[in-house]
Formats: C-alpha cells, structure tokens, sequence
C-alpha cells in the first residue's frame, strides 16, 4: 500500500508567517487611534489661540501636514471636532487641577489647593487662552452640541468646587452658617476677573489680588480657633 502524498499549495505561507485578521484590525485601530489623539493636541493648540470658532479641518491639516480628507476622516465634521477639543481640555484640566487636589486632605486644605492648582493653570492661560472662557464668549448665545459640551464640562468643574466648599463646611472648616453656593460663586468670580484684568487690560499685580480675593473670602467664612475638626 502506498501512503498518501500530502500536497502543499505552492503560494502557500508557514503558518508562523500568517497575519492574523484579528491582530491587524487591531494595529490599525491603534495607529488610528493614536492619530485621532494627535489630531486633537494639535486642535487644541490651535484653538488656544484662535478660539474654538477659529478651527478649521483645513486649519488643523495644514498644522498636522495631512491632508483635509485625513482629517475629516477622523471627526467628520468640523463641529465633532471642535467637541473633541472641548473633551480634551476638560481632561486636561481635570489631571492638572482636580485630581491633584482631591488626593490631599478633605475640608479647608483641599478647597485651597484646587484654588492654587487652578491658579497656577490660569496664570499660564494668561499668554495662551482659555477655552472655557474663549469659548463661553463665542457660544454663549448659540445653541448647539459644542455650546452644550463647553457649558457641561464647566458645570462638572464648578460642581467640584461646590463639594469641596460643602466638605469644608462638614469638616467643621467653615463657619455652619456660611452659603457654599455664594461662595463657588465669589471664587469663580475671581478667576473671571483675573482673566480680564491680566489677559486684556494687562493690569500689574492681577495675581497677587486673585490670592488676596480668596484668602478674604475664605477668611470671612472660616470658623472660629478649636472648632475646626481635625479632618
């Protein structure tokens, strides 16, 4: 009996050798990926200077040196991409400001160091621009899903400050009487302020008062010597 002769397909590659589909849908999801978030901090760069209004796939492609069809690829509209840039900066803000803070301790010593995380990002905003505030000016009387997007992420930024001003006063920090909501209110204010005086009307000292407006509102809130728990 003669054994049978396997015969192999002459174009036929080792099996070693042979991509697997699964893996290069894969490496090219992450090289999309990676270009998508490359996209992104070249927008947002650009956007810090020009606004949001200011974007363009053209504007963006010509940073990027790709071409306007590569970019429009990736969002699809230039309003998508102006989302993404919102998300991004929210992100951004969030890793420089907020989770810094929250990682410190609860109550008085937590407001404070959101306040002076938030500063030390303002005072660098003050050369480029900040979207928040840009991007309020241009959107606030447009309706639409980049106004909605800039005016949620704000609304999470103020939100957090809220609740470090609510822990503040259960920490036994604030006086029990002090209003958490005037006093958001008053802190935002300053940041708004310090924008204006030392962005646009180049005012000397800006920083040093927005300290200064803080301390006095944290001050005329501050509960008495030995009320305060320990945290």
């Amino acid at each position: 009996m003669t054994s049978a002769t396997v015969i192999e397909p002459v174009n036929a590659a080792p099996r070693a050798a042979r991509k697997s589909p699964a893996k290069s849908s894969l490496k090219g999801q992450m090289k999309g990926q990676q270009t998508r978030t490359a996209i992104v901090d070249a927008a947002l760069g650009l956007a810090t200077h020009v606004g949001l209004e200011g974007l363009s796939i053209g504007a963006v492609a010509e940073v990027m040196q790709m071409s306007k069809s590569g970019v429009f690829a990736h969002f699809g509209s230039r309003e998508e991409l102006q989302i993404s840039v919102v998300r991004e900066y929210h992100n951004r803000f969030e890793e420089e400001v907020f989770f810094p803070a929250v990682a410190g301790l609860r109550g008085l010593p937590r407001l404070r160091a959101l306040f002076a995380n938030w500063m030390k990002r303002t005072s660098i905003e003050i050369d480029s621009g900040c979207i928040y505030i840009s991007g309020a000016v241009e959107f606030d009387d447009r309706p639409g899903p980049v106004r909605d997007a800039l005016a949620s992420s704000v609304k999470t930024w103020l939100a957090a400050m809220n609740r470090a001003v609510v822990l503040a006063k259960k920490e036994g920090h604030l006086r029990a009487d002090a209003d958490e909501q005037q006093m958001t209110f008053e802190i935002h204010g300053l940041i708004l302020a310090l924008h204006y005086e030392a962005r646009f009307l180049k005012t000397p000292g800006s920083v040093d008062r927005a300290l200064a407006g803080f301390e006095r509102i944290v001050s005329e809130r501050q509960s008495a010597p030995g009320v305060a728990s320990a945290g």
